[in-house]
């Protein structure tokens, strides 16, 4: 049994398997029950009544199957559903990736497809073909052969995955990368810039010169040469560079550096050369830029010129250097050769000029050195190899020791240009010091440096510090040779300036020897002083030798035969010839100090006198005053009090207090005494006895009143009170005897102070004593036992003693004889008494008589014979008798005599004169003694205050001259009467009129001040009338050096002050000014008559405008000309104002400045030229070789602010411009546009689109620049733009879209050679042309596959005209990758592009068309004609009449392609089938019958003519396409 289920089983098996080929029919009834009864042969099915046996078909059939799996379509087999495929376990397991699993596959094995190359699945799973997809990079193509991926090309990309038939292109200039492999363009990042290029936003841009790019990329920036060589100086040939190899060109002011970074002089060997870049261009050389092996090689400038620094791009930046010049004129190329320039000149600029460019340092003996160092570098390394000294500085410029720069007008010029003039400093000057160098002493700079003279009063002398050559230039020009200087010049240090003779040297500086003094001079030394006591004669202004010490100093004179100053009371006037003793003073009168000067120095009242005005007789000092010699003013002191006496009676304290009194001439405080007084403290008094001469005095109860009625008793002599009693009692003795024959009593006076100091000799003494001339019956009231005899045979001895002891009250003496003889036994001191509790108290009343010390009447005082009183000698006037009293040997016998005759006129006899020399001898004020006249009224200018004796003089007296200036009338008798002034003085208050108060007239005043009255402590008034007036303004007068007069009238103000000028004719305030407008008038000058004096035109260019008053000062120096003319400019180089600081203005410049711009220098801030508007110029200009040539030939053209009409211009409006209205032509590329003034708003860079030929075209102010060919500004043609800024037409060089240049190369720009874009070409515009080697330029082809609708288009999106054969493929511009040859089973008509995407993703394809399904083109067709491939399943439905001269159809019916299975697009059921094979091609021929092709009936003729003649499409293309799918029906 198991045997026989086996064999069934392995039946079955194989009846199934053979069922798979094909249907076998069951033939054996008994073996179909036995299958019938067995189990069902389908694997996996669920069995039962799913698996069942269809008796038609004799196959076995199953409904359903078990787990996932599904029946065939057939019935006939359980399969995985699609999309899974079979498992060794007989399950089903999903499809993988890239491999797709349709349904119906086997049970035991898997058939799972990969897709075709190239493509993949979305997602595992996949189900059939269908569900594969182009792979990124990739594009899905149908085909005969089914489906495929194409890898996207050139310049295309697609992210796949959409089944994209076609790849997105890149866009405009982004290309892909030719080495990239198949199928890597997945992405947008693959179109990238080519070599050569970068990224700038959306589109791609050619590396500019200088960089490069080498490969493919999406850098926004190309790698650069200077990058590659780490630095500047190499770049491309051209734009667009593709390697570092390229970085070959040199740019201008560049040469070629090895590694050792040398310069590459010669050739490059780029292959031998190690290049390490370049560097700037070598010094000396210039470098062109471009091939370094051609023009691009360093160049060395010709004829040893220099370039300023390395970098030089041209042979225009090779100039002669600073102190170089080229030689003129047409010279061998030895001699062409740049040259220094000669001494005495230099260059600061680097400028390729002549021998004129050498500017001269100034006129005179300049000299210059070479101390401006050019660094000459080593053209390889580019290191200093040497340094080169120039003249090319004015601090080039030197002068030599001992010389000065002064400045002066030049003498070439008609102008005021001011030059500096080289000399050797003359005689009384000195120079420069100088540095040493090389030899010589040398000042360096161009600058003013005048020779400096000689301090006031110094000459120069001798050979110290004197130079006797100096350098000048030898004929060459550059070598030195010595030049004499003269004998009298070339000093160079103030130590060579020595003082003139008659002055002296102090404190740096020389002096006039002062009066008194002398120099020989010729050296440094003071000025040496008279002889002691002696003087110069002042008449002598310049006093050089000892001799001239001929007169005595004021208060001094011959004393014991030399000179001495003058004792106290003696006087010697000033300029008294030596050998002339000193005048005493008059009586009353004396001097302050020794060396009285005058008379007017005895002015002081002699000791003794006082209370008297000055220059008249002092008076004997009143009572209780007294005069010292030593006093300062007349004043007599009044004497000091204070002396008391008190005496303390029964305890009462009675204090008496004297008054002061004092002798007649008391000549100092010891002279002052008390009026009454006591020897000694307390109890005193004198011991007197009653008789004649002792009075009581009634009603006197009290001791003041006691001696107060002593007082007014002019005979008292003494006081006695009585406190018990209060009785009075005045001693008033009978002195009628004479002094001399009975002697007298002297009496003990006390000082009036309670100074110890005031106490002479005893404690209570004062050392004076009071003379009673009374012998007898004074002493004879003196109680004899109060007498103490002293034995001596002196009175000044006996007055001693009683000096000596306190209580000695007075003496006794006998008769007085001789000059101190008294008898011997005559003296007895009058003891006083001082008893404890004494009731009496006497008081010594002080009474003075005209008595000598010696007790002699003194010379000029009286007393007459039988009298005691003593008197002062009378005073007398002119025409009376006078007296002179002698004096005598005692009182009484000293009379008064009488002259012999009155006294003259003139003279008087003041109180106490001595002897008859004093008759008539006295002078009255008023006149003077005259040797030779007499007494003479005194003179006019003179003054005689009188009081002087006349007696035995041998010149005249009591004449004094007025202080120097004034006058007096005749008869004056004080200074004070010289009241009026000569001219040329004046009177300085305050003070009495002397000579300190009358002055000189001073500097800057003139004193037509003849016989002006002085009016003392006021000052000399401004008085034109007569005067002190003030010079007038501007002017001043010289002063006088007192006592000479000084300017007396208004033409002695001849000194003519800085900035004011002289209008000539006479001094005076109208014709002194102001300094004129655009003058400067230096200071001080000298007027000389009528000789107008104007002021100096200032420096051209240059002006100072008038004060408003012509008392102001102008402008003194050049640099006091700050306003500016138009036309110039001002530098700022240093801080002068010269023809070097102020210059013309410069050509294409313009200098505003005055009358019409108020411009003011600020010295040192430059204030420099305007360019012109840019785009301007000024039109004339007249080109000189420097600065010197252009002022000779415009020296006379100076500005004049209004000139009139015909006056020569600014001589600067020869190169540049006064205002910007003189630049008033036109530059290239420029033009006006006629809204006003010409400015930076008026004048503008040519207009885009236009070009301005305006070189040299005038500007009419307010009227704008034309359209001219000649110059103007023109419109560029049609089709072309220009830049702003364009000035010919060939500027018109950028194409406007539209529009082409035709070229060729060399072909102006214009109407015909820009013309409109032709048919199949579009011009995008903005290509620049370069007509010099531009050809044709601005259009670009269309597409291949496309062509424009009409001329003059601009875009590639212009060309929307499809040529047949070709299809848009809607991804983006048109292009060659958006317009392709259309594919194969398309045709494309040649349609026009209705809209061009934007969006490169985008496949609105147009233009293409798919031929009928079922056939398929070539590709490249243009019509459906050519859609003569035939696809297997379907066939060409031909027909006789329907095709006949006609098309093929796109659809049904006949003439078209249809499924095989079908007729007339229906499906035939009725008529005999067919297969259809497909045919690669086959003839269309409109003109003839057309039948069916590609349709082969089954069984029929070509069939497989047996009976299976059925043939049914299920799936179009892949049934009934060959004889096999052909079945029975």
């Amino acid at each position: 049994m198991r045997l026989q289920l086996t064999l069934l089983l392995l039946c079955a098996a194989c009846l199934a398997a053979d069922a798979n080929v094909g249907d076998m029919p069951l033939s054996d009834m008994s073996l179909k029950r036995t299958l019938l009864a067995a189990e069902c042969p389908i694997q996996f099915c669920n069995s039962g009544r799913n698996c069942i046996y269809s008796s038609r078909t004799k196959k076995w059939r199953c409904t359903a199957c078990t787990g996932v799996r599904i029946p065939n379509a057939a019935k006939s087999e359980c399969v995985c559903p699609a999309g899974t495929f079979p498992t060794s376990d007989g399950g089903c397991s999903q499809c993988k990736d890239n491999m797709y699993c349709p349904q119906g596959q086997l049970a035991l094995r898997s058939t799972a497809k990969a897709c075709p190359a190239n493509m993949v699945t979305l997602r595992r799973g996949a189900k059939s073909i269908n569900d594969c997809f182009n792979a990124p990079g990739y594009s899905f193509r149908k085909t005969s052969d089914g489906i495929k991926a194409n890898a996207c090309g050139v310049n295309s990309w697609t992210t796949g995955l959409k089944k994209q038939t076609t790849c997105t292109a890149c866009l405009t200039g982004f290309k892909t990368d030719p080495e990239t492999v198949p199928g890597s363009h997945t992405n947008s990042d693959v179109c990238q810039a080519p070599a050569g290029s970068f990224v700038t936003g959306s589109t791609v841009t050619l590396c500019p010169k200088g960089e490069y790019s080498d490969d493919y990329s999406l850098a926004t920036s190309c790698k650069t040469c200077e990058d590659l060589f780490n630095g500047p100086g190499i770049t491309t040939a051209r734009e667009g560079s593709t390697s570092a190899n390229n970085c070959t060109w040199l740019e201008p002011g560049y040469a070629l550096m090895d590694d050792k970074k040398r310069t590459i002089l010669g050739a490059f060997d780029p292959i031998n050369m190690p290049l390490a870049g370049a560097k700037k261009c070598p010094q000396n050389y210039y470098c062109p830029g471009g091939d370094p092996n051609a023009e691009g090689k360093p160049v060395r400038c010709p004829n040893g010129m220099w370039t300023e620094d390395e970098g030089a791009a041209s042979e225009d930046e090779c100039v002669a250097p600073p102190g170089m010049y080229l030689p003129d004129g047409l010279l061998t190329a030895t001699d062409k050769l740049v040259r220094h320039c000669p001494q005495g000149t230099y260059k600061e600029t680097w400028q390729r000029v002549g021998i004129a460019g050498c500017l001269a340092c100034g006129t005179g003996a300049w000299l210059s050195d070479r101390t401006i160092f050019l660094n000459d570098l080593d053209p390889n390394t580019g290191l200093v190899r040497q340094q080169i000294g120039v003249r090319g500085s004015t601090d080039s410029c030197y002068i030599q020791r001992g010389m000065g720069a002064v400045q002066e007008k030049a003498s070439n010029s008609t102008s005021s240009e001011i030059v500096l003039r080289a000399i050797a400093c003359p005689a009384n000057y000195y120079g420069v010091v100088g540095v040493a160098v090389e030899g010589v002493f040398k000042k360096y700079g161009k600058v003013a440096t005048p020779c400096t003279q000689c301090p006031t009063n110094m000459i120069t002398a001798g050979l110290a510090g004197k130079v006797t050559s100096i350098k000048a230039p030898a004929a060459d020009g550059q070598a030195l040779v010595d030049a004499a200087v003269a004998a009298t010049d070339g000093y160079w240090t103030v130590e060579s300036c020595f003082t003139q003779p008659g002055y002296g040297y102090y404190q740096g500086a020389s002096q006039l020897c002062a009066e008194g003094f002398w120099s020989a001079g010729m050296h440094k030394l003071p000025c040496t002083q008279c002889p002691f006591g002696k003087t110069t004669n002042f008449a002598n202004s310049i006093n050089a030798d000892s001799a001239n010490c001929t007169k005595y100093i004021a208060g001094y004179g011959l004393l014991n035969d030399i000179p001495q100053p003058c004792a106290i009371g003696q006087y010697q006037a000033p300029q008294v010839d030596v050998g002339t003793a000193c005048s005493a003073c008059p009586a009353s009168l004396t001097t302050s100090a020794v060396g009285g000067a005058s008379l007017a120095a005895c002015n002081l009242c002699a000791a003794g006198y006082g209370n008297i005005a000055q220059n008249t007789t002092c008076g004997s000092c009143q009572d209780g005053y007294y005069g010292t010699s030593d006093r300062k003013d007349n004043k007599c002191t009044k004497c000091p009090g204070g002396r008391s006496f008190s005496y303390d009676y029964n305890g009462v304290d009675d204090v008496f207090t004297p008054e002061v009194t004092s002798k007649p001439y008391s000549a100092s405080q010891a002279d002052c005494v008390a009026d009454f007084s006591q020897t000694v403290e307390g109890a005193f008094s004198l011991d007197l006895t009653a008789g004649a001469g002792l009075v009581s005095v009634a009603a006197r109860e009290n001791l003041q009143s006691c001696v107060q009625e002593c007082r007014d008793n002019s005979k008292c002599v003494a006081a006695t009170f009585d406190y018990d009693s209060l009785e009075c009692k005045n001693w008033v003795p009978d002195t009628k005897e004479s002094f001399v024959a009975n002697g007298g009593v002297a009496f003990k006076l006390v000082s009036s102070t309670n100074l110890a100091s005031s106490v002479k000799a005893a404690e209570m003494g004062s050392g004076e004593y009071n003379y009673i001339p009374d012998g007898v019956n004074t002493p004879a009231r003196i109680n004899p036992t109060s007498l103490t005899p002293v034995a001596t045979g002196s009175l000044k001895a006996c007055l001693k003693a009683c000096s000596n002891v306190n209580l000695c009250a007075g003496v006794v003496f006998g008769q007085f004889s001789g000059e101190d003889s008294i008898p011997a036994s005559s003296c007895k001191l009058i003891m006083g008494q001082s008893k404890p509790g004494s009731s009496l108290r006497t008081l010594i009343k002080a009474n003075f008589m005209g008595l000598a010390t010696n007790l002699k009447v003194s010379a000029g005082y009286f007393s007459q014979p039988g009298g005691n009183t003593v008197a002062i000698c009378p005073s007398s006037v002119a025409g009376a008798n006078g007296y002179f009293c002698p004096g005598g040997a005692a009182p009484g016998a000293a009379p008064r005599q009488q002259c012999d005759a009155p006294n003259d006129v003139g003279t008087y006899m003041p109180a106490g004169t001595e002897t008859a020399d004093d008759c008539s001898a006295w002078l009255s004020a008023g006149y003077y003694y005259d040797t030779t006249t007499g007494v003479t009224s005194c003179t006019a200018d003179y003054y005689c205050p009188g009081g002087e004796n006349k007696f035995g003089a041998t010149a005249n007296v009591g004449k004094y001259a007025c202080p120097v200036g004034t006058k007096s009338v005749t008869g004056s008798d004080s200074m004070e009467d010289c009241n009026k002034l000569y001219d040329g003085y004046y009177y300085q208050a305050p003070g009495a009129i002397s000579a300190t108060t009358i002055k000189s007239c001073d500097e800057g005043f003139w004193c037509n001040t003849e016989d002006l009255a002085i009016v003392v402590d006021t000052t000399t008034p401004a008085v034109l009338g007569g005067g002190r007036n003030a010079c007038p303004v501007g002017s001043s007068s010289t002063a006088g050096v007192y006592p000479a007069a000084g300017p007396k009238v208004i033409g002695d103000c001849t000194r003519l002050l800085a900035g004011f000028e002289y209008a000539g004719t006479v001094i005076s305030e109208a014709n002194i000014n102001t300094c004129d407008a655009d003058t400067f008038c230096a200071g001080e000058r000298t007027i000389v008559g009528s000789t107008a004096i104007p002021g100096t035109p200032c420096i051209e260019g240059t002006g100072v405008a008038k004060k408003a008053l012509d008392t102001d000062k102008g402008a003194s120096s050049a640099n006091d000309c700050l306003k500016l003319y138009e036309g110039y400019y001002y530098t700022g180089v240093g801080t002068e104002i010269s023809r070097t600081s102020v210059l013309p203005c410069p050509a294409n410049k313009f200098c505003t400045g005055w009358p019409n711009v108020a411009k003011t220098i600020v010295r040192g801030a430059p204030s420099l030229p305007t360019d012109c508007p840019t785009g301007t110029k000024v039109a004339v200009g007249i080109a000189f070789a420097d600065d010197t040539a252009f002022f000779t030939a415009n020296g006379d053209a100076r500005a004049i602010t209004s000139a009139p009409p015909g006056s020569p211009t600014n001589s600067a409006a020869n190169a540049g411009g006064r205002n910007v209205n003189d630049c008033d032509t036109l530059k290239a590329s420029y033009f006006y546009d006629g809204a006003g003034a010409i400015s930076t708003s008026t004048v503008k860079l040519c207009t885009a689109d236009f070009y301005c030929n305006t070189e040299g075209v005038a500007i009419t102010v307010n009227t704008p620049t034309t359209a001219a060919v000649g110059g103007g500004i023109n419109a560029c043609p049609t089709g072309v733009n220009s830049l702003e800024g364009s000035s010919t037409i060939n500027d018109c060089n950028i194409l406007e879209a539209g529009y082409f240049y035709t070229g060729p190369a060399g072909n102006a720009i214009s109407g015909t050679s820009v013309t409109q874009c032709l048919v199949k070409f579009y011009c995008p515009g903005g290509n620049v042309v370069d007509v010099a080697t531009s050809g044709r330029t601005g259009d670009l082809p269309c597409a291949v596959g496309s062509t424009t609708t009409a001329v003059g288009q601009d875009a590639a999106n212009d060309c929307i005209v499809l040529r047949p054969g070709f299809f848009y493929t809607g991804g983006g511009a048109i292009s060659d990758n958006t317009v392709v040859a259309c594919p194969d089973d398309f045709f494309c008509r040649g349609t026009v592009v209705s809209s061009v995407s934007i969006n490169p993703a985008s496949t609105a394809v147009q233009g293409r068309e798919a031929c009928p399904v079922g056939s398929g083109s070539p590709a490249s067709s243009s019509t459906i004609n050519a859609c003569l491939k035939i696809y297997p399943g379907y066939y060409f439905q031909g027909d006789a009449i329907a095709c006949t001269s006609a098309d093929i159809l796109a659809t049904g019916g006949k003439c078209s392609y249809t499924v095989c299975d079908t007729v007339d697009g229906v499906s035939d059921s009725t008529t005999q089938k067919a297969f259809c094979p497909g045919l690669s091609t086959w003839a269309l021929d409109t003109t003839t019958v057309q039948s069916y092709q590609g349709r082969t009936l089954c069984g029929g003729p070509g069939g497989n003519s047996n009976t299976r003649t059925q043939c049914d499409v299920l799936t179009p293309g892949q049934d009934c396409t060959k004889d096999a799918d052909c079945v029975s029906p």
